[in-house]
């Protein structure tokens, strides 16, 4: 059961399998605490790529060619116990990737939902910029780490060892002011600069590659900017190993 948190975070379940995994969390706060940070992500990424309305023109054009556009079929309904079997026999990793699949679509959905009159070119740069984030998500072996900072709010890792790569994402951290958060690696007990933190609300995640040999993901404040090592204490810290 907890390897559906993703597919329930994005609204990808059966009815059958949504309700029984709604008891599951209930039960288990593991799972309702990353379902509320995948959903937070899913926000994030379909509000990087949204623009305000800018053409009422082009807006109408869109929207007529929606409604002249012929939808697939619906697909055929099948019985709950098929599902169940179904289910069971679904690889883990075919999770992550319908996962990954559908928080790209609502990064996406981003862009159709604040029509630009660049619009083609936003699409592009969204998929350039959130495939990163897919291939590791849809990672066999990604693995979702939580931590939670001392000065309020959170992060989540997620860390593939074989494709090397690594991403963290803020949850709910105070506002740095005139500094960066800084995010660090730590291997054989050195920090080594993951990256920093952007300020842009549409999203605070940093994606980082070299990861072989992390025991923790650490969180320092910084001067703005950054630092090549750190200057204060880590806030937050996730243990990888």
């Amino acid at each position: 059961m907890h390897t559906l948190a993703g597919a329930f975070a994005v609204n990808a379940l059966s009815e059958h399998e949504r309700a029984r995994f709604q008891q599951h969390i209930e039960e288990c706060e593991s799972c309702a605490q990353e379902v509320r940070e995948l959903r937070a992500t899913a926000a994030r990424l379909g509000a990087a790529v949204a623009e305000e309305q800018t053409s009422d023109r082009l807006k109408a054009r869109v929207l007529a060619e929606v409604r002249a556009t012929r939808q697939l079929p619906p697909a055929a309904p099948v019985e709950p116990e098929e599902n169940v079997r179904a289910a069971r026999r679904v690889p883990r990793w075919t999770v992550f990737l319908a996962t990954a699949a559908a928080v790209v679509g609502i990064a996406l959905a981003g862009v159709f939902g604040g029509i630009a009159l660049n619009a083609q070119n936003r699409l592009e740069t969204a998929q350039a910029k959130y495939a990163p984030v897919a291939e590791l998500l849809s990672a066999p072996d990604a693995q979702t780490l939580h931590g939670r900072s001392a000065i309020g709010g959170g992060g989540t890792v997620v860390m593939s060892p074989s494709l090397d790569k690594m991403m963290f994402m803020a949850t709910k951290l105070p506002s740095p002011g005139d500094r960066d958060y800084q995010v660090w690696l730590i291997q054989d007990g050195v920090p080594r600069s993951a990256g920093v933190l952007p300020k842009a609300e549409g999203g605070q995640l940093v994606l980082a590659t070299g990861v072989t040999g992390t025991t923790q993901v650490a969180v320092t404040l910084e001067p703005a900017g950054g630092s090549p090592e750190p200057t204060t204490n880590p806030f937050l810290r996730v243990f990888t190993a």
